[in-house]
């Protein structure tokens, strides 16, 4: 005999969790099973992005480091940001997603360390899990995996390296993109973020159709390391991904998506986490009020705009540093801080326009 849910949810990452911790707290459900087939702790990632100051204490437990400035920089640039309405935190995932697993064990929800193969739909209109240990049946199912990345996608891919270092005594706030790298494999940036003294996160990130193999980004953060002067004690942790930059499409009759493959990614610059946590946050105030069905939680306007942003960055690399620094420029910390957590007003959006290269953006339109 087959176990039975209300709701099943795939996946125990950032969006199946924070969904389930969401319907745990809306008491929204009695019967609900996460299907994950792997621990907390083994999946090491490092999520960032800006927070009110005051909804940090969600995640008070998984915080590695919390700024109010950061910077973007080229060879001429250094653009230096400050906000004192929104704080740009780092969250460890494996401690975040470990805690809301602990808190939902005192609660009515399953979690279940299962991998699903295959949804069927049965005649009662349930859907079926065919699981590699098991079967399980549930009335609503929603899909959390990541979304699978075509080989001709525009992607977002990186390696980051956690070090423990002698001293870190020149590098104060978050770098958001240091262009100051090789950029022959594509737009390239290292990305840093220093969480002690003697502890910095540094990644070397590359928008591009094409992987590069591992040993290339690590090179590259080795030189850049040695360029700041940075003595290494030892390395921590190692950290590889890769996001979609085009629009993902999972529909499926069976199953609803949610998180990245359910469009939870702004396509021009890949943050996630906080799209992730409001979408999945509104669809358990729903399922609360018996909506199960899921909403676009970026709307189709900045789909168009990020797309179209995407097309001149690729079909202009000789303009692409200019398209994020020109935009980092002519904005505030907070009105950065806002567009890229979609709350931009139409006077940000107005600046974000104006400080575009119009020629390029007409030529894309006409395409």
């Amino acid at each position: 005999m087959h176990k039975s849910f209300d709701i099943a949810i795939i996946g125990g990452g950032n969006a199946g969790l924070t969904l389930a911790k969401n319907l745990s707290d809306h008491r929204a459900a009695e019967n609900i099973a996460v299907i994950e087939p792997t621990h907390p702790r083994e999946k090491h990632a490092n999520w960032c992005s800006w927070h009110h100051e005051e909804n940090l204490s969600n995640y008070q437990d998984a915080i590695k480091g919390v700024w109010d400035s950061w910077s973007i920089i080229d060879d001429k640039t250094n653009i230096k940001h400050n906000s004192s309405e929104y704080k740009y935190a780092c969250i460890d995932s494996a401690l975040y997603l470990s805690c809301i697993e602990e808190k939902l064990r005192s609660s009515s929800i399953k979690i279940i360390r299962d991998s699903v193969e295959k949804i069927k739909i049965k005649k009662n209109n349930k859907r079926e899990l065919q699981c590699e240990n098991n079967t399980y049946e549930a009335l609503h199912v929603y899909d959390s995996r990541p979304p699978e990345i075509k080989d001709d996608s525009l992607r977002q891919h990186f390696l980051g390296i956690e070090y423990e270092l002698h001293n870190n005594q020149n590098i104060d706030a978050p770098i958001l993109m240091d262009f100051r790298v090789d950029q022959a494999c594509g737009l390239h940036f290292i990305y840093a973020l220093p969480f002690s003294d003697n502890r910095l996160l540094v990644e070397s990130t590359v928008i591009s159709k094409k992987f590069n193999e591992k040993k290339w980004y690590r090179n590259q953060i080795k030189q850049w390391i040695k360029h700041r002067n940075l003595k290494v004690n030892k390395i921590i942790s190692e950290e590889v991904g890769a996001i979609s930059q085009e629009r993902c499409s999972h529909k499926n009759k069976y199953a609803k998506a949610i998180g990245a493959r359910g469009g939870a990614v702004r396509l021009s610059s890949g943050y996630a986490f906080h799209n992730i946590q409001e979408q999945v946050k509104l669809l358990a105030k729903n399922i609360a009020s018996d909506n199960y069905n899921t909403s676009n939680i970026i709307s189709n306007r900045i789909h168009f705009m990020d797309n179209l942003f995407n097309k001149v960055l690729i079909n202009n690399p000789e303009r692409s540093i200019e398209l994020f620094l020109s935009t980092a420029c002519h904005l505030t910390g907070k009105e950065f801080a806002e567009f890229m957590l979609n709350k931009a007003n139409i006077l940000t959006w107005c600046k974000v326009i104006m400080s575009m290269p119009k020629i390029n953006f007409m030529k894309e339109l006409l395409r």
